[in-house]
């Protein structure tokens, strides 16, 4: 396998796992999350909740809870 072909099959991979829908078991955290503006998606309504998060992604959810007013 080369590198092109792992990279494509990595990026179809997570491309498929930010489509997934969040479990219901989470509903009323991803409620209060979302309704508080903690989280936000990518900009274009993606939440993307089985996605894997980066530590920039973390930082900015974290800076989004610790500044609320």
């Amino acid at each position: 396998m080369t590198q092109e072909r792992f990279n494509e099959l990595m990026t179809n991979y997570l491309t498929e796992l930010a489509a997934k829908d969040p479990s219901a078991w989470s509903a009323d955290a991803r409620t209060w999350a979302e309704g508080n503006g903690y989280i936000k998606g990518d900009g274009k309504g993606h939440t993307m909740y089985k996605k894997f998060m980066t530590r920039e992604e973390m930082i900015q959810v974290l800076y989004r809870i610790m500044n609320d007013k």
